[in-house]
């Protein structure tokens, strides 16, 4: 009944579609400890051209800085400054970051930074201190951690979450099977132990500018670098297979064999993927969409300015429909934020800039064991039904495990909205607007999504009784190891919280009625369609 290893899952998963990006960028880090500020910047963005006008308040850019894949350190040479090392030992050919979030950014200004999530559990792993921040700068973005990419024929610049902080060696451990600039996936070019430093050649991305200086570490280092271009015919012969696809293309212009790219430098989004609430005082977070995390699901907006989650293919019941990566709620973990979207990789990450205002205490903003609000991205997005067709496993998944999954609890259709049960999700979100009122217009509609404390008795007692795939009894379908105890359709949040308002005070101490007991249901999703396909259908509360 055991669920396999995340990255086991996630590593077949992209063996199946290999659309999830991305090139990890091999830019040097080349700020010491005593250089790195956290403190942001104050100065007003450049003005290279008409849009970068366009005024947005500072942005930070999530930046795990400790993953199962790798953990932030900062070398003791301040010539290699803050880089990565591995965290698990790492066998030739295997996937590199297949257990880390990875997507791009490009929209950088003066006053923006990295925020190191999990900065202080990275520092005692790796023995250095690693700041909570790091400013970024249109200047670095150009010259220093920035890689340039051939995208609709132009030559522009961008920063690539986590490749941005790998340094250089011209024998690297990191090599990359793919030339185009939105696709590959980072493979071990050798055994890699726990602890080594990840090094990536920067010969591969950079043609006649990039970050260089005189000698690496490696006894094969070709010295003084000035990027492929400066290589003899021969060492161009043997790395032009490796380069990426804006390398490649200004190579063949100067060789004679097309035209070369123009330089457009960094891309800034139109004004009209934004909303008027970008130029708040609220916190903004950028983050990817569903293509990080290889989601067939797709996010919209509806005419009330409600964003929602929706399929983007048909689900069997059961069947996992999305991964997301959870960690805590950022800038101070109560507060709402605006989450800005990152590069669009695919067909379902929204265009990049575009902004989402949510609120953990109106959003689907899970709490831990603790009670803390959890970030979870585009997961945030699904809306309520109390006849959801989504549920997560919290009996056989790790709740400190950054990957979690949500499943459905019947056939899903392709564009149908996705929802959770607010009320086996939290236990009190009364003080939420419209907590009191549901109109999810199905047979279960209890009236209300307030959360579990506050369901008349038999709504929860019901919901007590559902195993994690939300089946009530006779559990027609279920394993007996999944019957056994009471409340697996609530998240361990709320299973806590029953405990201790009813004085149980022990862990799953009840079990449920055995599969011969009497009941009308053997699942609360059969074939119940009341519930429509709509964005009406649903409860949603981020803007």
């Amino acid at each position: 009944s055991g669920m396999p290893h995340q990255r086991e899952r996630r590593v077949k998963a992209i063996g199946k579609l290999t659309t999830r990006s991305l090139r990890p960028t091999a830019n040097k880090s080349n700020y010491s400890s005593d250089q790195i500020k956290t403190k942001m910047a104050t100065s007003q963005p450049s003005s290279k051209n008409v849009r970068d006008e366009i005024e947005r308040p500072p942005q930070a850019i999530y930046y795990p800085a400790i993953t199962e894949d790798y953990r932030l350190k900062m070398d003791p040479d301040p010539e290699m400054g803050l880089g990565l090392v591995a965290n698990r030992k790492i066998k030739k050919g295997e996937l590199v970051f297949g257990d880390s979030i990875e997507f791009i950014f490009s929209d950088v200004r003066e006053s923006d930074y990295l925020l190191f999530q999990g900065h202080h559990k990275a520092s005692k792993k790796s023995g250095t201190k690693i700041p909570s921040t790091m400013p970024v700068t249109r200047d670095m973005l150009l010259r220093n951690h920035g890689v340039p990419a051939l995208i609709d024929g132009n030559i522009c610049w961008r920063l690539e979450m986590p490749g941005m902080l790998i340094n250089h060696s011209c024998d690297p451990n990191i090599i990359d099977d793919s030339h185009d600039a939105c696709r590959g996936e980072a493979y071990a070019a050798r055994d890699i132990k726990k602890g080594e430093p990840l090094t990536y050649n920067y010969i591969t991305q950079f043609y006649d500018f990039g970050p260089f200086f005189d000698k690496c570490r490696s006894l094969n280092c070709l010295g003084n670098m000035n990027g492929f271009k400066a290589l003899s015919e021969a060492d161009k012969t043997k790395y032009l297979s490796m380069t990426s696809t804006a390398v490649q293309a200004m190579h063949k212009a100067d060789i004679g064999e097309g035209t070369r790219p123009k330089e457009v430098l960094a891309y800034t989004p139109p004004a009209s993927v934004s909303s008027p609430s970008c130029l708040s005082n609220t916190m903004r977070l950028v983050f990817p969409g569903p293509s990080y995390a290889l989601a067939q699901v797709t996010v919209r907006q509806n005419d009330l300015g409600q964003w929602t989650l929706h399929a983007a293919k048909d689900f069997a019941f059961g069947e996992r429909v999305y991964e997301f990566w959870r960690s805590d709620w950022p800038f101070g973990g109560r507060d709402s934020v605006v989450v800005v979207a990152s590069t669009k990789l695919d067909k379902f990450d929204l265009p990049e800039g575009t902004v989402i205002n949510l609120d953990p205490k109106e959003c689907a903003a899970k709490k831990d064991r603790s009670g803390h609000f959890q970030f979870s991205g585009f997961d945030l997005l699904v809306s309520h039904s109390c006849l959801p067709n989504l549920t997560y496993n919290d009996l056989h998944e790790d709740e400190d495990d950054e990957w979690q999954c949500a499943y459905a609890t019947r056939d899903i259709k392709s564009g149908e909205a996705l929802t959770i049960d607010f009320n086996s999700v939290f236990w009190d979100r009364s003080g939420s607007s419209g907590a009191n009122d549901c109109h999810c217009g199905t047979s279960k509609c209890v009236g209300t999504k307030a959360g579990f404390k506050l369901l008349p008795k038999e709504a929860q007692e019901e919901r007590k009784l559902m195993t994690w795939r939300r089946v009530l009894p006779p559990y027609q379908g279920e394993k007996e190891a999944d019957t056994k105890y009471l409340g697996m359709a609530l998240t361990p949040h709320v299973r806590e919280s029953w405990r201790a308002d009813s004085e149980l005070g022990c862990d799953c101490p009840e079990t449920a009625p055995s599969s011969s007991s009497s009941s009308s249901s053997s699942s609360e999703s059969s074939d119940d369609s009341e519930a429509s396909d709509d964005e009406s259908s649903s409860d949603s509360a981020s803007e």
